[in-house]
């Protein structure tokens, strides 16, 4: 399963690992499943929305989606300023990855939400 191949811990804990997302509380979640394509992952803790973020993209799923777009940005070089792209772009088609490129979002304990992007290929336990 997916949920086995990401560890959460602390920064020097998890240093050797390329996909990493920092979460706001200091901890770090890792990717430490096969690199054999390009990887990214992303991790929110989920909390309040922002108020203004809340208007524009509303509360629903808000940190799947959030976390979704913050690993296509990853994955195709696009900048933290895209993210308003990204999110739009996904309300506008229901969510589904670019091509080529597979994402899955899950909840973690401790209310953490990840989503992991991968391009090509397909780890066992990967699925939209």
């Amino acid at each position: 399963m997916l949920r086995g191949l990401l560890s959460v811990g602390s920064d020097a804990e998890l240093a050797g690992y390329r996909a990493r997302s920092h979460l706001h509380d200091g901890r770090v979640i890792a990717w430490t499943g096969s690199y054999d394509v390009p990887v990214a992952v992303d991790g929110e803790v989920e909390r309040t929305v922002p108020a203004a973020l809340a208007r524009r993209f509303g509360v629903d799923g808000f940190w799947e989606r959030w976390t979704r777009a913050e690993c296509v940005a990853k994955l195709t070089g696009r900048g933290v300023v895209d993210l308003v792209d990204l999110m739009t772009d996904e309300l506008r088609t229901g969510g589904g990855p670019p091509s080529g490129m597979r994402l899955s979002t899950l909840r973690m304990p401790g209310g953490i939400v990840v989503s992991v992007g991968r391009l090509e290929g397909e780890e066992p336990g990967f699925g939209r």
